[in-house]
């Protein structure tokens, strides 16, 4: 396969992701009628994570001592992430939540700029400010105002920002199936003692609350992100985030059809300008900062 059909094929698998991401909002917001939100975060990656070692895992105990430093680095980032986007989601609706926490489009060129000292040029920067001007067409309403659970996404978005900069930082010295398992693992770990130390264990849990679940173990975190750290072997940080801020599209849209959350013609624009700043992703040339060339799959 070609570099460029690399790039391609990486990028159509992150679409999937955002696609099964956007729909996780919903899913998550029905999972959080039965489970407390650290107690959601435990059944979920844990899950994940027994699932996956025993797939994966003999690929996972042949990491090296700095791949398992980086690991526990990106899994403390991807903690924080959905410890904030999960608590934050008890005080804002999905649809909205799904757009604020895409605001890392915004953010990862510029710790991008910071972490490598190389301009990446002015096409990502383009891309991120048409996307966030489509954000705030989403998520702007009348009476707008940022409350708790839109502050704790903001904060979900730097922090996702910031793991995606280090999961492009190393997943090229990394096989990224086991990374991804790891991190899969310190989330889930490193949420127990909070679990026990705040909340009370989950008691009965309705149907709809399993399937919640198990929508989010197998859809929003098995395949979602083993394969984004497939995915970022092949393509930058900057373009993840852009193609992956479409979550917020898939989030509004299944908020509306599910839940009944409003979606008017303001936000039909706001998504538009969204999938216009994916195109110029697409379709611009890439800056000095650009990602090296793809390695050959295996």
């Amino acid at each position: 396969m070609t570099p460029k059909r690399s790039v391609l094929a990486a990028d159509a698998a992150l679409l999937g992701v955002a696609l099964f991401w956007g729909m996780g909002y919903v899913a998550m917001k029905a999972a959080l009628d039965s489970f407390t939100p650290f107690w959601l975060t435990v059944f979920r990656f844990l899950s994940a994570f027994a699932l996956l070692c025993a797939l994966f895992g003999r690929r996972l105990v042949r990491l090296s001592p700095s791949a398992l430093k980086a690991g526990l680095l990106a899994g403390g980032l991807l903690s924080l992430g959905f410890w904030v986007s999960t608590v934050g989601l008890q005080y804002t609706t999905a649809g909205k939540q799904a757009f604020i926490v895409t605001a890392y489009v915004v953010v990862v060129p510029f710790l991008l700029w910071a972490a490598t000292r190389r301009f990446p040029g002015f096409g990502p920067f383009l891309a991120a400010a048409l996307c966030l001007c489509g954000m705030f067409l989403l998520t702007l309403q009348d009476n707008f105002a940022i409350g708790l659970g839109d502050g704790l996404s903001l904060l979900c978005a730097l922090f996702l920002a910031l793991h995606m900069v280090v999961v492009e930082r190393f997943v090229r010295e990394i096989d990224p199936v086991a990374f991804a398992v790891l991190q899969i693992g310190v989330v889930g770990v490193a949420t127990v003692p909070l679990a026990l130390a705040f909340e009370p264990f989950p008691g009965a849990v309705a149907p709809l609350g399993w399937a919640a679940l198990a929508y989010n173990v197998l859809l929003g975190t098995v395949f979602a992100l083993v394969t984004q750290n497939l995915a970022q072997k092949y393509t930058s940080s900057t373009h993840t985030a852009l193609i992956l801020s479409l979550e917020g599209v898939f989030g509004a849209l299944t908020g509306a059809l599910l839940l009944g959350e409003s979606f008017t013609m303001r936000m039909v624009l706001g998504c538009a300008l969204i999938f216009v700043s994916i195109l110029m992703a697409e379709l611009l040339p890439p800056g000095p900062a650009a990602v090296p060339e793809p390695d050959a799959p295996s």
